[in-house]
């Protein structure tokens, strides 16, 4: 997969501040949104601005899908929830990396979370790791777009087009498995959940087609 831009690995840092900051307990497409709206100094923001979708506006809609089931609401991180029972996360990541390695938590986590017959007995996630990506098709795409153009990396333009392609392509069947339902329901997602940054763009009153031709003629433009 072709890496991130300095300026789209910034997007995807904002994303996970606006999720962390609305108590969204992982990654979706509709954060990534957030995120390029947030920085704001990149063509896609300029795109997204000119369909009418500001920051504020976008916070707000997001927060109206909460009130409507199609995001969760606000949820306690691992790390608050650990902390109301006097478990300090973060010392007890610190002292078993400093203990064992950093290898050897990255394999017990893996050896943990790892695949089973059908999904069996597997745990979708421990606190000791980050808030799971869900947003890995919209960044494939994105990786796949950037190939297309011949891009070297994924800027912020080519993360919305691959949001918006990711809106207009079905998940493939292997995103609806036991162990990934498990997985949204461990951070509150409703069952059946594909991203909402659908949701998030038709309840801002944007058309799909316009801004997926508006997006591919700032990709025009831009200096690849």
């Amino acid at each position: 997969m072709i890496g991130r831009s300095e300026h789209g690995r910034r997007v995807l840092d904002l994303a996970r501040e606006e999720a962390a900051r609305v108590g969204h307990r992982y990654l979706g497409p509709e954060h990534l949104l957030l995120g390029i709206l947030r920085d704001g100094g990149s063509g896609a923001a300029r795109v997204l601005q000119a369909q009418g979708v500001g920051l504020e506006a976008a916070r707000a809609a997001l927060g109206r899908l909460a009130g409507r089931g199609v995001v969760p609401g606000s949820r306690p991180s691992d790390a608050e929830l650990l902390g109301t029972l006097g478990i300090d996360l973060e010392a007890i990541r610190r002292d078993t990396e400093q203990t064992f390695g950093r290898k050897a938590l990255g394999w017990a986590i893996r050896e943990a979370t790892r695949a089973r017959r059908g999904g069996i007995g597997r745990v979708p996630r421990t606190p000791l790791e980050s808030p799971p990506v869900l947003a890995t098709q919209a960044l494939y795409l994105a990786s796949q777009h950037a190939k297309t153009l011949s891009r070297g990396a994924v800027s912020p333009e080519l993360l919305l087009l691959g949001v918006i392609t990711d809106i207009q392509t079905p998940w493939p069947r292997c995103m609806s498995n036991p162990w990934v339902r498990q997985l949204h329901a461990s951070v509150g997602l409703p069952e059946g959940y594909r991203g909402a940054a659908g949701a998030l763009l038709a309840a801002l009153g944007v058309d799909l087609d316009e801004l997926h031709d508006a997006v591919s003629a700032e990709l025009r433009v831009a200096v690849p």
